[in-house]
């Protein structure tokens, strides 16, 4: 029982320390240090957040012990007793909470469930390692660890952050497999023959839990571009026919084969050179065999485990996902009819586009590039047309509410729903494009620039006219060709300066290169001024290509310094 106190107390130790440090690393987490200031706010942040996380931290730690005193130290001193009824009693109760914590979370509780078992055998095997009679410094190894294992838990529990880590999920799956199959040689050349006995089957059931949670991860880190969602499909499709099959079958099937093997292992005199006994007496292959009887419990675990514990993680991805898809839907049927409406009123009134021409003079004279280079005029022109929409008032209006999927599909439906979707989107954005050609076309046609060719017109009209309907349709025609240049730079200035700030650029700093936004007397806005308010807007938004003269989010000057862009200072 003394082992068992100093074990809890460890665990205690263990979850206080974890809280103290996840406390810091987030009070830290996303601050940017830009001199002395700001150092000593993020140390006042690092330690409050340390104090906060060291304080519940020591009460996880306390109902930890309390559960260990309560639930797990009595139970292991029935089983060393003998007394084999109470301790399957505890056990029993025990599997049953895990399992009803893995189907309501799974992508919370399965990570975090084989951190634990894993990283508590890496933390056994490091206290057998290093024990008393080792230095100081070699009794901390231990130690260490268990509070790495605390802390990647609490992470995993609170946050759920460890999966959606591209890169950080992939090493704990490596280091779990690798553990697994050093426990599984422990267990094979343990004293005892039960030992040895269930080492199969408690191998099986790690490998296969630690593939359900790679599909957990897939669900987390994909985007579920059209290309995923068809592979993906087309893997439900293939494993259709094991995942229709109700799990208790396959449970069975898997105890048969779990309980057999234990047998055949712990009195192997009783069954001379059989190792399975589905396959008959096989004298020769003993090795393969013993591969084969694993592989197959691996398989049938997978099979229980994989829908059950990653069937929500992946619904509620394709649920995001298709509601992402069904408003890009919504709003490209929207800038269709928005832009089959300009054509119409161009084609009939041809004289009130030539408002329009200033605009793409302007932008020639700003960045006279071909489409796709960088600061390009297709990307100012896009900005003035959301300037002009601000003006307009187009982009106040309530956004339609995405669409949910229909009923409650099962993943492979829901897949197929998104797959259908997608298409849709594909279709319909492909419409809204050739409606942008034939818009842009048509005031092209009624504008006379000689110094900008014919398609440079047309991609510049195109770009602007897509930032204009962006919100989808347009009530007032008359008002959408007509350019009110000091409304322009008022919408210009107020939505470059909320870019700037979103992106971390310093208020003095814009404000020294374009000033207040203020009308001076005597002055008039001139176009000029908004194509540089809408060049770096561009820049900040929408490009991270260099752009001299504009203002610069922290750490990312380019090209020419954060001042010299012109503007109005008043």
């Amino acid at each position: 029982m003394d082992e068992s106190a100093d074990v809890a107390a460890d665990l205690g130790l263990y979850v206080t320390a974890a809280g103290g440090l996840l406390g810091a690393w987030h009070a830290a987490g996303g601050r940017e240090i830009d001199g002395f200031g700001d150092a000593a706010l993020t140390v006042l942040a690092v330690v409050a957040g340390a104090l906060v996380g060291l304080l519940l931290g020591l009460l996880v730690g306390v109902a930890v012990v309390v559960i260990h005193t309560a639930a797990v130290a009595p139970a292991v001193g029935w089983w060393r007793d003998r007394m084999f009824g109470r301790a399957a009693l505890v056990l029993v109760a025990w599997v049953l909470v895990v399992t009803a914590l893995l189907w309501w979370w799974p992508d919370r509780f399965l990570p975090a469930g084989l951190i634990v078992g894993f990283g508590g055998w890496s933390v056994f095997l490091a206290r057998r390692r290093f024990g008393e009679s080792m230095p100081l410094g070699a009794q901390a190894v231990p130690h260490l660890g268990g509070v790495a294992v605390a802390t990647l838990v609490g992470e995993q529990l609170v946050f759920g952050n460890l999966l959606s880590t591209t890169y950080v999920a992939p090493v704990l799956l490596l280091i779990m497999t690798w553990l697994s199959w050093c426990g599984w040689r422990a267990m094979r050349t343990a004293r005892r023959v039960t030992v040895r006995a269930a080492a199969d089957i408690v191998w099986s059931v790690q490998l296969g839990l630690l593939l359900s949670l790679v599909l957990v991860w897939l669900a987390d880190v994909l985007s579920l571009t059209p290309t995923q969602v068809t592979a993906t499909r087309a893997v439900l499709e293939r494993a259709q026919t094991l995942t229709a099959v109700h799990w208790a079958y396959w449970l069975t099937a898997y105890s048969a084969i779990a309980v057999s093997s234990f047998l055949v292992l712990r009195w192997p005199q009783r069954f001379d050179d059989v190792r399975l006994p589905v396959f008959g007496v096989i004298d020769t292959g003993k090795r393969t065999l013993a591969g084969v009887n694993i592989g197959l419990m691996v398989a049938l675990v997978f099979s229980i485990t994989a829908v059950p514990l990653s069937e929500g993680a992946w619904k509620r991805q394709v649920e995001e996902r298709y509601a992402l898809e069904t408003r890009h839907v919504q709003h490209s049927e929207g800038e269709e009819a928005a832009y089959e409406q300009i054509h119409q009123y161009v084609t009939t009134n041809r004289h009130v586009a030539a408002s329009l021409k200033p605009v793409v003079v302007a932008v020639h004279e700003a960045a006279p590039a071909e489409p796709g280079q960088s600061v390009s005029a297709l990307g100012i022109a896009r900005q003035l047309g959301r300037f002009q929409a601000a003006t307009l008032g187009l982009h106040d209006k309530p956004r339609a509410r995405a669409r949910e999927l229909p009923g409650d599909p099962d993943v492979s439906e829901a897949f197929a729903e998104l797959d259908e979707t997608q298409q849709v989107r594909s279709q319909q954005e492909a419409r809204t494009d050739r409606f942008a050609d034939a818009a842009a076309a048509a005031i092209a046609s009624t504008l006379d620039i000689p110094d900008v060719g014919r398609n440079e017109v047309v991609h510049i009209l195109k770009a602007y006219l897509g930032g204009l309907v962006e919100e989808g349709r347009v009530r007032d025609m008359a008002r959408l060709v007509s350019v009110d240049v000091p409304a322009l730079y008022d919408a210009a200035y107020d939505l470059a300066r909320r870019a700037a700030i979103r992106a971390g650029v310093d208020v003095w700093a814009f404000n020294a290169t374009y000033g207040l936004g203020l009308t001076m007397p005597g002055e008039t806005p001139q176009l000029a001024d908004v194509v540089i308010l809408a060049r770096q807007t561009h820049h900040l938004t929408d490009s991270g290509s260099p752009c001299p003269g504009c203002v610069h989010p922290p750490g990312t000057q380019t090209g020419g310094g954060t001042s010299g862009g012109g503007g109005r200072r008043g």
